[in-house]
């Protein structure tokens, strides 16, 4: 038992490091922590998470159930995320189903976790003892088009997953989400993700924020969130995008975004150290390339990359086929 309660403490601690205070007394409090690290889209992270307004598709079931609602066609998607300090998804898949003005949509994850100090009750370093964390989710979402295309709604219920070095633990939860498009410039979304359990199962987040697109070429995103055990946070995100009717094959986006949060340490890392990013814990960058013309389908690619201070780096790439 004081081994699975060690590396229940050290996983609580390395992902609430990021999302949370320091000086927020309920840090640390909730479960299922690696629901906050943001899987499921490298656009929204590389955006610096402000996505509650411009989530659509396949990955908005990650973000805001009522953006399944404002895709046009079937979409699959897969993101693949590298995480600090051992933590891993390497298995995200999302699917969105157009019927009409509904659309259905479902997600599974799942996240391991390796590189454990584990020890005995004295203390002692156990070198050679494996130690399993393996996290998940499913989920299962509906999202409905109201007042001409401009009013979208969508919740989902979700099965949370949580195997750590033998302690299961599955916990339901629900999303509700609603997205208001008043005109073709503006986008306004709010979400509640993770109500119906205790807030120790499974930490509670409300999302609310906008986005405004700015001519052909720019979108700017912004969200303030909060988790119910740590404090609010507030992400900016800019997106330079070429569109295909520019480029004739593809489309092609750059996108930055800032998150505001805790000074994580400085990198050793001399590349960073070169871009003057090694004390950097609060900035994102991505881009993102669309095409319709692939064998007659839509598919797109988009890779974030976010510095962490001294904790590392984070990577995730995601793909999407529209067909």
């Amino acid at each position: 038992m004081r081994t699975i309660s060690l590396v229940v403490l050290s996983l609580a601690t390395l992902l609430a490091a990021v999302s949370a205070r320091a000086a927020d007394s309920n840090t640390g409090t909730s479960g299922a922590n690696f629901l906050k690290i943001g899987q499921g889209s490298a656009r929204a992270m590389a955006l610096g998470g402000a996505y509650v307004a411009l989530a659509e598709g396949s990955d908005a079931m990650a973000w805001n159930p009522a953006g399944l609602a404002v895709t046009q066609q079937r979409e699959l998607g897969f993101s693949y995320l590298r995480y600090i300090q051992g933590v891993d998804s390497p298995l995200y898949l999302g699917y969105a189903h157009p019927m009409g003005r509904t659309t259905w949509g479902a997600n599974l994850s799942y996240i391991s976790v390796s590189g454990f100090d584990v020890r005995d009750a004295n203390g002692v370093p156990q070198p050679s003892t494996e130690v399993g964390v393996r996290d998940g989710l499913m989920s299962i979402g509906l999202a409905r088009s109201f007042w001409y295309e401009k009013l979208f709604l969508g919740g989902a219920l979700r099965v949370v997953h949580e195997d750590i070095a033998g302690a299961v633990k599955d916990t339901v939860v629900g999303d509700v989400g609603a997205i208001l498009k008043p005109n073709p410039t503006l986008s306004l979304g709010f979400a509640l993700q993770n109500f119906g359990s205790g807030a120790g199962n499974v930490a509670r987040i409300t999302r609310a924020g906008a986005g405004v697109r700015l001519g052909d070429f720019v979108t700017v995103g912004l969200e303030l969130s909060k988790a119910s055990d740590s404090g609010a946070r507030i992400g900016v995100g800019g997106e330079f995008q070429l569109p295909e009717e520019y480029l004739d094959v593809g489309q092609l986006s750059f996108r930055l975004g800032y998150r505001n949060s805790d000074s994580l340490g400085q990198s050793s890392d001399g590349t960073l150290k070169s871009l003057k990013l090694d004390r950097a814990s609060n900035l994102s960058f991505g881009f993102g390339m669309y095409t319709s013309q692939a064998f007659g389908y839509g598919v797109s690619l988009d890779y974030a990359f976010v510095p962490m201070g001294a904790l590392g780096t984070v990577d995730q790439i995601s793909v999407k086929l529209k067909f």
